[in-house]
């Protein structure tokens, strides 16, 4: 009984300092999302994410990327027009100029406006896949937005890193996305892609009806100085995009000669 009456009490005080306000936060997401994620965003859960955050702040430590883009993927991708979601590891850890290179979208790169290696490394493999032969110019744009548009939620498996840490905030992220498949994607029946081990740990929270796929990250490829190989996922995701729905998505753009 004491327990109970000591762990009652520790919710009391919590809900009263919590530091977490849906009313401050709700403007970084679009409305179609507010409904499903204000539960986490309330709970104690977020709120420990956010003291971990100011405390590495006022310890120095400078994270990607800045603080308006952390929940970026769920304001440029509507709940509503969503199709799939890609997840792959952290943010970008490295700066240019003092500014994160990360912009809140798996793999963009738009604030500093240059195409990183794992980013080259996937237009040219969607090239390939889709369009090899064509002799078409693709378009390599830093910002992926064109994707979150399509309805992919560019998700990275944890929504921030330390500087030069990669890969040092997962932990602290992981009720989120567990948070995020059990209660939300689970329920939608979007195809789901993993990208490396790092995103593919979270495969567990997925439900047993969810079409999902694995592919190695192409940042690995450039580690390894291959071309990353899809395993054809992605051609695989439209044709089952084609047939639920008679809709694809545009994975690269193209310069068309017409």
């Amino acid at each position: 009984m004491f327990r109970r009456f000591r762990s009652n009490i520790n919710q009391i005080l919590w809900k009263k300092n919590n530091i977490m306000k849906w009313e401050n936060f709700k403007h970084q997401f679009h409305p179609s999302w507010h409904a499903r994620l204000q539960p986490f965003i309330e709970s104690e859960e977020c709120d420990k994410i956010y003291a971990f955050l100011k405390a590495e702040s006022k310890r120095g430590k400078k994270v990607a990327p800045i603080s308006m883009h952390v929940w970026r993927c769920f304001l440029e991708t509507p709940l509503d027009e969503l199709k799939v979601v890609l997840v792959g590891m952290c943010p970008y850890h490295t700066f240019k100029n003092d500014a994160p290179v990360a912009d809140g979208l798996l793999m963009g790169c738009s604030i500093t406006g240059q195409v990183q290696p794992s980013l080259d490394q996937f237009y040219r493999a969607m090239e390939k896949e889709f369009y090899d032969g064509l002799n078409l110019s693709i378009i390599e744009n830093p910002d992926v937005s064109f994707l979150a548009h399509q309805g992919v939620l560019m998700l990275n498996a944890a929504l921030t890193t330390e500087k030069d840490k990669a890969g040092s905030h997962m932990q602290i992220w992981e009720p989120f996305i567990k948070y995020l498949f059990e209660e939300i994607i689970n329920h939608l029946g979007v195809p789901i892609v993993f990208l490396g081990k790092d995103a593919a740990r979270y495969r567990k929270y997925t439900g047993i009806f969810t079409h999902v796929f694995e592919v190695s990250h192409p940042a690995s490829a450039s580690y390894k100085g291959i071309d990353w190989d899809t395993e054809g996922v992605f051609g695989k995701v439209n044709r089952l995009l084609d047939e639920t729905n008679g809709d694809t998505v545009l994975w690269v753009d193209i310069d068309a000669p017409f």
